[in-house]
C-alpha cells in the first residue's frame, strides 16, 4: 500500500567536444567487461549476425564484420539468411536459413518430410497472433509450422534460432583465432521499436534459454540502431545526402525503417555531444516487404485457386520457396523507363502440376482471368506489366506514406523535419524509394549504401556505446495498481474498500515524458506491505495509451501489463518495512530497482510480463 511518494529531480549529463572521448568513457564505465560485440538481427524475412572487436572499435567504429552466407546461385543477398528453421521429429535442431530451406525441399520431394517441423517467417507469425488480440504473449504461446497441422512453443522456436547464431559466432571466433573468450562477448539482439514490453521480455527469455547470460545481453531497437550506424557513416555512403551535414548537431530527421514484416518510424535529433535523442515516440505498422509478397501471392491464387496453391506449397515446398525468392529479387531491381514487361522466372513443376490438377493449361487460366491484360505465360516465365507489378506495392506504400504524412503534418509540425532517412531491407526497393520521393518532394530522402545492413551494423555500434541514444520519449503512461486513503470528494463510491480507495493508477511515468537514459529518480515511490509477516510484495503493473493518464486501472484505455515482485527484509520490531520502487526508464527495456527503507539496501525486484492476466 502506498504511503507517501518521494518526488525528486535528478539530471545528469556530460558534455564534451570530442565524440571519441565520450564513447571511450562509456565503455570504461560499462557494467561488464567485454572484448567483442556480436549483434543478431532477427528479422521477419532475413536474419544475420555481425561483430567487431572493442580494440578495433576505438580506432574505427565502422570496421564491422558481417557474416557471409552460402546462398543459392539465384539469390543476390549473401549478407542475410532466411528466417527459417527446420527441426526433426523430436523437435531437435536440424538447420536454419538457406540450409533449412534446401533440406526441407529435398525431404518434401522424397516424401520424407511429414515428421519434420518447418517454420518460416515466424517472427511475423508471432506478431500477427498478438495483433489480433486473441491472446496474451506468454511462455506458453505456440506457433504452427508450414503445414499448420503441427505446433510448438514459440519460446523454443526462438531460443533454438538464437542458439544457432550464438553457436555460429562462438565457432567463428575459434576458427578465425580471434582470441576472445565466450564469456567476453557482449550480445545485442534487435527488436522492432513498436514491440511491447512483453515481446521484449520474451526475446530476452529466449536468448537466456539459448545460453546467453542476461548480464551480457542488450536489446537494440531497430530504427535506433540504423540511425546510429548512418550517423557514423561518411557522406559518400549516404545517397541523397547532397554533401550537407545530415548529422550535424541540432539536425532533426525522421527514420523510416522498412523491414520485411513491419515498418518502424522514429524521429531523432543530433545533440551537441554527437549523441542522438528521440523527439517522438516510435510508431509504425505491418507495411513491410511481406505485404508486397502477400499481394503477389493473392493475385496468383485468384488465377490458379487457393486449393491449388496450398497443394503446391506442401508437395513442392522447395519450388514454392523459389517462386517467392525470385520475386524478392525483382522487388529490389529498378524498372527502366522503357521497360514493357517484368519477367518472373517460375518453378519448373508449376505448370505441369497445374495441368494435372486442373486438367487445363496454366496459360489458359491466365488468359481467362481478370488479369489477362496485365500478365501472360511464356514458356516457363510469367510476364507482368510494370504498372501491375507496381500495384503489388500499393497497400504498403499507402500505409507508409499516410503514416509519415500524419507525423510530419501533425505531431512534428513544429520540429521542422526536412530529412527522411530510409533504412531496412524493404527500403532497398526502388519502387518504395521513388514513391517516398514523389510524396515528400520538399524533404531530402537519404538512403545509405546497403540499407538492409544498417540495423545490423548499428546494433554492433549500440553494443559498444549503449548511451548513444541519450533521451527517449515514453510511449505509454506506466503505473501500479494501488490503494490510497478514500476521499469521497474525489473517489468513486464503488471503489471504496474499508478506509481505502482501490484500483488507483499510481503513475510512475506519463506518456510523452522525456526520458534520459537510465533515469530512475523521477519514478521513485514508496510502498508498504499489508501484513507484518509478508516477505514478498506483488504489484499489478498497468499501462495506458491515452494522452491523459487514467485515475483507475479499470478506466478505458488502461491495459494490464504484468506483475512486479519485490522481496522484503525480515520484520524488525519498531521499524517500518516499506520499499522504494524505482522504475528505470530511458533504455530499450523497462527495468526496476527496489530499496528497503529500513536499511537502504537494494533488494530483489523483478517484472513478469509473460504471465496470464488475473
Amino acid at each position: 500500500m502506498r504511503t507517501a511518494p518521494e518526488d525528486t529531480t535528478f539530471v545528469l549529463k556530460i558534455f564534451t567536444l570530442f565524440t571519441e572521448l565520450v564513447e571511450y568513457i562509456s565503455m570504461a564505465i560499462s557494467s561488464d567487461h567485454y572484448s567483442l560485440v556480436c549483434a543478431i538481427d532477427f528479422g521477419t524475412t532475413f536474419s544475420g549476425i555481425a561483430y567487431s572487436l572493442k580494440r578495433e572499435y576505438r580506432d574505427d567504429p565502422t570496421k564491422i564484420t558481417v557474416h557471409d552466407w552460402s546462398a543459392p546461385s539465384s539469390v543476390q543477398i549473401s549478407y542475410k539468411t532466411p528466417t527459417t528453421i527446420l527441426l526433426d521429429s523430436k523437435r531437435k535442431f536440424v538447420a536454419f536459413g538457406y540450409e533449412a530451406e534446401s533440406k526441407y525441399a529435398e525431404f518434401a520431394e522424397d516424401e520424407e518430410h511429414d515428421d519434420y517441423f518447418y517454420c518460416r517467417r515466424f517472427k511475423m507469425l508471432l506478431y500477427d497472433t498478438l495483433r489480433k488480440g486473441v491472446e496474451r504473449l506468454t511462455m506458453n504461446t505456440k506457433i504452427k509450422d508450414i503445414t499448420e497441422k503441427k505446433e510448438m512453443l514459440a519460446i523454443d522456436i526462438f531460443s533454438l534460432s538464437i542458439k544457432y547464431f550464438r553457436d555460429l559466432m562462438v565457432y567463428t571466433v575459434d576458427k578465425k583465432g580471434i582470441g576472445v573468450k565466450t564469456t567476453d562477448i557482449r550480445w545485442v539482439l534487435t527488436v522492432p521499436a513498436m514491440w511491447s514490453d512483453p515481446a521484449k521480455q520474451f526475446m530476452t527469455e529466449a536468448a537466456q534459454k539459448a545460453g546467453i547470460s542476461r548480464d551480457k545481453l542488450m536489446l537494440a531497437l531497430e530504427p535506433e540502431a540504423a540511425s546510429i550506424y548512418c550517423s557514423r557513416l561518411p557522406l559518400a555512403k549516404l545517397e541523397g545526402a547532397g554533401g550537407l551535414g545530415v548529422f550535424e548537431a541540432g539536425k532533426k530527421y525522421l527514420v523510416l525503417d522498412a523491414g520485411g514484416g513491419t515498418v518502424d518510424i522514429t524521429v531523432h535529433e543530433v545533440t551537441k555531444d554527437n549523441n542522438l535523442k528521440e523527439l517522438e515516440k516510435a510508431s509504425g505498422g505491418d507495411w513491410g516487404g511481406t505485404s508486397v509478397d502477400n499481394d503477389y501471392k493473392k493475385k496468383l491464387m485468384e488465377v490458379v485457386g487457393d486449393d491449388f496453391m496450398e497443394d503446391f506449397r506442401l508437395k513442392y515446398t522447395g519450388e514454392y520457396i523459389e517462386l517467392f525468392r525470385d520475386f524478392e529479387m525483382k522487388k529490389r531491381t529498378p524498372l527502366s523507363e522503357n521497360q514493357t514487361m517484368v519477367t518472373m522466372r517460375m518453378p519448373g513443376m508449376l505448370s505441369g502440376f497445374y495441368e494435372d490438377r486442373k486438367d487445363r493449361k496454366l496459360r489458359e487460366a491466365i488468359k481467362n482471368s481478370i488479369y489477362n491484360k496485365s500478365m501472360r505465360w511464356e514458356g516457363d516465365k510469367l510476364r507482368i506489366t510494370p504498372a501491375f507489378f507496381k500495384n503489388f506495392f500499393s497497400l504498403a506504400c499507402v500505409g507508409i506514406v499516410d503514416h509519415v504524412r500524419d507525423l510530419l503534418l501533425e505531431k512534428l509540425k513544429y520540429h521542422k523535419i526536412d530529412t527522411i532517412l530510409m533504412v531496412g531491407g524493404f527500403s532497398e526497393s526502388p519502387i518504395l524509394q521513388k514513391r517516398i520521393r514523389e510524396e515528400f518532394p520538399d524533404h531530402r530522402i537519404v538512403v545509405p549504401n546497403e540499407a538492409g545492413l544498417a540495423v545490423l551494423k548499428g546494433a554492433v555500434l549500440f553494443g559498444h556505446n549503449p548511451n548513444i541514444i541519450s533521451e527517449r520519449v515514453a510511449k505509454y503512461s506506466y503505473g501500479i495498481a494501488s490503494f490510497e486513503k478514500f476521499d469521497h470528494t474525489i473517489h468513486k463510491k464503488e471503489k471504496k474498500d474499508n478506509k481505502y480507495c482501490k484500483d488507483v493508477f499510481d503513475v510512475h511515468v506519463r506518456k510523452g515524458s522525456r526520458l534520459v537514459f537510465n533515469d530512475e529518480i523521477k519514478s521513485k515511490k514508496e510502498y508498504e506491505p499489508n501484513r507484518d509477516d509478508q516477505m514478498v510484495m506483488d504489484f499489478d503493473v498497468y499501462l495506458s495509451e491515452e494522452e491523459d493518464f487514467p485515475k483507475y486501472v479499470t478506466d478505458p484505455g488502461c491495459q494490464y501489463l504484468g506483475t512486479l515482485s519485490v522481496d522484503l527484509p525480515k520484520p524488525v520490531k519498531g521499524k517500518k518495512r516499506g520499499v522504494f520502487i524505482c522504475m528505470i526508464f530511458g533504455g530499450t527495456e523497462l527495468c526496476v530497482k527496489a530499496v528497503n527503507r529500513s536499511n537502504n539496501a537494494e533488494t530483489s525486484a523483478t517484472f513478469n510480463f509473460l504471465g496470464n492476466q488475473p
